[in-house]
């Protein structure tokens, strides 16, 4: 037992009352001489959340108090809230925040319980337990003894003091990542250094690379991760497909965006007497990516590839995402192949999971798949080969579709917004675009097969990553329900036990009416997010009891991990000893995943609202239709044809004083009795556009159309 078990054991006696550190001493009989260990170790005890001393300078150990340990995070108006180890979150009041910034490990204790699951329980922050060593982005500013940098994330109310002997390294007016080095006392200014120099703000890709650092995202492989990459080479050899089955004179082909350069999943089909064949090839990534290799390791820490406009942040190193794993065309490349058989009607026979090689016949597009699809002349004389193939998938896919609807699937319809950048990586261009049949088809394919692999290895009792979405809770279906049925709907089972079905009846009902919109936006927010985890809980929302993220390892953490589970699985079988170690793994590879994807998914939202405000910023004043996407008791959100979003603020309706209907989430003007709704059609005009922030303000003209 070391000395800190030790000291642990003891404040963990019944008996155990806080005392302070002479009599801990003293009851410990340690010596004077090592007073100065003891103090380290206490020390130590303290920043890792286990004990906690006290107003009287005595040591109370933390599960024997009222006292929790998690991380600070700060808002822009001065108020915060605290993550726990166990997911639950908590809001702090801003004379409850003793001093924290940002992504501070902090001590603290639950002032008020709240049971709602619409509102946070709050609490009071005791401590600081150990600050943030994150590096802060900002603007560096040069005087004539000392500089500054004016954080570009508001939640730093502080400027960042740099001396003089530390500002050197940067010009006046460019982009930085500053450390903190003095953490300030009551209203004082922090002290930093000069971490890294990003550029000047008009630089290409400065504003991007400080959105990657603000999120913590790691840009650099380590140099054995780099090295390891280019020891595979870029060709498959025929002694590394022993064992594998021979797809190579298969028609098989990938289809993927235009500007897509990785390729994980590759397809093929043919009819059977009984129905389809279909294949899913997926890039055996596991097999150059072994377990606790330097790629590994730093996968693990990536989570997932990070997508912002013209800007990829690799999972992988490109070497081996754009290279030996990815599947191009005229290449032999390893898989791990899922071979699935149906009948006429979509059901699902049977299945083969394997390893394999193939070698993709053609690189095709969805843009290109969805013409053919749609008799463009032209493409399907280039492409008569795959013609019929592309019908049998299209086929299948809308059989599949129709399969997982008639479950219950909930299918949301939103456009999502493409921005354009030019060569200087300015925002020059921004448009909504729709999924196409292309889209469809391999969506479908990849759903079928993520369910197959899933459903086999929870029946091998295997650990395993799951991809989970829970049931909604009974307050939010209640409020849900309450709403919509303002709108002469109802959400047909009960609260405790929901079906996804009645959400996407619901869904049917509204399809093509003024309140689609509305209602979708309402639906979206009572759902749960989707996440990883350890525990097969199945996907509410695609009406699956079995899911998993299988065909993305060149982008995905959980899909490379669950390979290697899988090959190791079909080949060897896994050992009680292994099993008990993959129960730990996949239950930590699950939480840092979800971590991971919510981090990418942050930062990609904050670029592009980042790029759009750049996008807007010359066009102040000028005027667009626009239709309402959110209503708030600050305001409202627009968005106009194009997709650009942005805030109408209550001070700027000036027609009326309006108030906020929380139960139809509606405006109300008291003396006009004009409303504003979600999906009510408005004309704006574009007040501001701030870049730095990513915040686009509109201004709304009277009109009679919500009166």
């Amino acid at each position: 037992m070391t000395r800190k078990e030790k000291i642990l054991g003891f404040m963990s006696q019944k008996e155990y009352k806080p005392m302070n550190l002479k009599e801990i001493m003293s009851l410990l009989c340690v010596p004077k001489n090592d007073r100065a260990e003891l103090e380290e170790i206490i020390h130590t005890l303290e920043n890792e959340g286990k004990i906690y001393k006290n107003q009287r300078n005595k040591y109370v150990l933390l599960e024997n108090s009222d006292f929790l340990t998690g991380t600070f995070f700060a808002t822009d108006k001065g108020y915060g809230f605290i993550n726990d180890s166990q997911g639950e979150r908590y809001f702090v009041s801003p004379h409850d925040v003793s001093g924290a910034i940002n992504k501070d490990k902090v001590l603290f204790k639950i002032t008020r319980k709240c049971d709602s699951s619409d509102k946070c329980s709050e609490a009071k922050i005791i401590k600081i337990l150990a600050h943030s060593t994150d590096g802060i982005v900002g603007t560096f500013f040069k005087q004539r003894n000392f500089g500054f940098v004016i954080p570009d994330n508001k939640v730093y109310a502080n400027d960042i003091y740099i001396s003089k002997k530390h500002s050197d390294v940067a010009q006046d007016g460019q982009k930085v990542v500053c450390k903190i080095t003095v953490f300030p006392k009551n209203n004082e200014n922090p002290e930093g250094i000069i971490e890294e120099v990003l550029g000047f703000p008009e630089d290409k890709n400065v504003d991007i690379k400080s959105v990657i650092r603000e999120f913590g995202i790691c840009e650099d492989f380590s140099q054995k991760a780099e090295l390891s990459a280019l020891s595979f080479g870029d060709r498959v050899y025929e002694e590394e497909l022993e064992g594998r089955e021979d797809f190579r004179e298969n028609l098989i082909f990938t289809i993927d965006g235009d500007d897509s350069k990785d390729f994980d999943d590759a397809v093929e089909i043919s009819k059977t007497e009984n129905g389809y064949r279909l294949g899913v090839h997926i890039a055996d990534v596991s097999y150059y990516v072994s377990e606790n290799s330097a790629l590994d390791i730093d996968a693990r820490k990536r989570g997932t590839s990070v997508y912002f406009p013209n800007y990829v942040v690799p999972m992988l190193p490109q070497k081996l995402s754009n290279g030996i794993c990815s599947l191009n065309p005229g290449c032999d490349r390893l898989t791990l192949s899922v071979i699935m058989e149906f009948d006429s009607d979509a059901n699902l026979l049977s299945h083969k999971i394997c390893e394999g090689v193939i070698c993709s016949k053609e690189r095709m597009t969805y843009n290109n798949v969805s013409k053919i699809l749609d008799g463009d002349k032209d493409l399907c004389k280039k492409y008569e080969h795959l013609v019929p193939t592309l019908e049998t998938m299209h086929e299948l896919s809308v059989k599949l579709k129709s399969k997982r609807m008639s479950k219950g699937s909930i299918d949301f319809d939103f456009p999502e917004i493409k921005v354009i950048l030019d060569e200087n990586g300015k925002a020059v261009d921004v448009y909504k675009y729709q999924n196409t049949k292309a889209h469809s088809l391999i969506e479908e394919f990849m759903l079928a097969t993520n369910v197959c692999v899933a459903e086999e290895m929870f029946w091998c009792e295997i650990p395993f990553i799951y991809r989970i979405h829970e049931k909604p809770s009974p307050e939010k279906i209640v409020a849900f329900s309450k709403f919509i049925s303002f709108l002469g709907l109802r959400l047909k089972g009960s609260t405790d036990s929901p079906h996804p079905g009645s959400f996407a009846e619901i869904l049917e009902k509204i399809k093509g009416s003024d309140n689609e919109l509305m209602v979708s936006k309402v639906m979206l927010r009572s759902l749960m997010k989707a996440k990883y985890s350890e525990e097969n809980m199945g996907h509410f929302g695609l009406s699956f009891s079995h899911y998993c993220h299988f065909t993305s390892p060149i982008r995905r953490y959980p899909d490379l991990a669950i390979h290697r589970i899988i090959k190791e699985h079909i080949k060897f079988g896994i050992t009680p000893n292994r099993i008990l170690f993959l129960e730990g793994f996949v239950k930590k590879a699950s939480k840092s995943s979800s971590e991971a994807e919510l981090r990418a998914m942050e930062a990609e939202r904050f670029c592009d609202n980042m790029k759009k405000a750049e996008f807007m910023s010359d066009k102040i004043g000028e005027r667009y239709d626009a239709t309402v996407t959110s209503v708030t008791h600050f305001g409202m959100f627009a968005q106009t044809p194009f997709g650009i979003e942005g805030l109408i603020s209550m001070s700027d309706l000036k027609d009326d004083y309006y108030e906020y209907d929380e139960r139809k989430l509606m405006l109300v003007g008291i003396h006009t009795g004009k409303t504003y709704s979600i999906g009510d059609k408005i004309t704006i005009s574009v007040k501001r556009a701030d870049k730095r922030c990513g915040e686009i303000d509109f201004l709304t003209e009277s009109s009679d159309e919500n009166e």
